[in-house]
């Protein structure tokens, strides 16, 4: 689509049709300052301060775009939570080390209630490490205190071959 067309149609936009556009821009605009990827800016996930250290906490608002048409949040949005807060946890973690980076190997999600309210809270935890392979597990809840996902995860941890002769892990 040409610049000009895409001005075009977006001055065409009602004010609701707007949001998910301002959303987008606000997106594009907070990886510049916050070097996180595009998904989690656009469902505005944030840290949120935890009172247990081996808890990680993260939680986005629910917003009208991101409803089915049952008005409950999309199973795939919450999912994509849930992957998200146990993948920042493990990054977050200092015996991980600074520039950590890990994929999603597997994961389980099981559905409780209905994501409904203003937030989803994701609350995260590490269970398992098996050399580069990390088990996690996450809940999420909504600011009701309704459990609405359990999940649990397998993450991969992403070591250079560099990394690892240094620390004498192949020798």
């Amino acid at each position: 689509m040409e610049r000009n067309e895409l001005l075009d149609r977006i001055g065409a936009l009602s004010e609701r049709e707007l949001r998910p556009v301002e959303n987008v821009l606000r997106a594009l605009d907070d990886m510049k300052v916050n070097k996180y990827p595009f998904f989690g800016n656009f469902l505005d996930i944030v840290k949120e301060e935890s009172d247990d250290p081996d808890v990680f906490v993260c939680s986005m608002p629910i917003v009208p775009e991101l409803l089915n048409p049952l008005r409950i949040v999309y199973g795939g949005v919450t999912a994509a939570l849930a992957d998200m807060a146990m993948a920042w946890m493990l990054e977050h973690r200092e015996d991980m080390g600074r520039r950590a980076r890990f994929v999603t190997i597997d994961m389980h999600v099981n559905y409780h209630n209905a994501g409904t309210g203003k937030r989803l809270i994701a609350k995260s935890r590490l269970v398992n490490v098996a050399r580069e392979v990390l088990q996690v597990s996450c809940e999420i809840e909504n600011d009701k205190g309704d459990l609405v996902v359990t999940s649990t995860g397998t993450f991969l941890h992403l070591v250079r071959r560099g990394q690892r002769q240094a620390s004498g892990e192949d020798q």
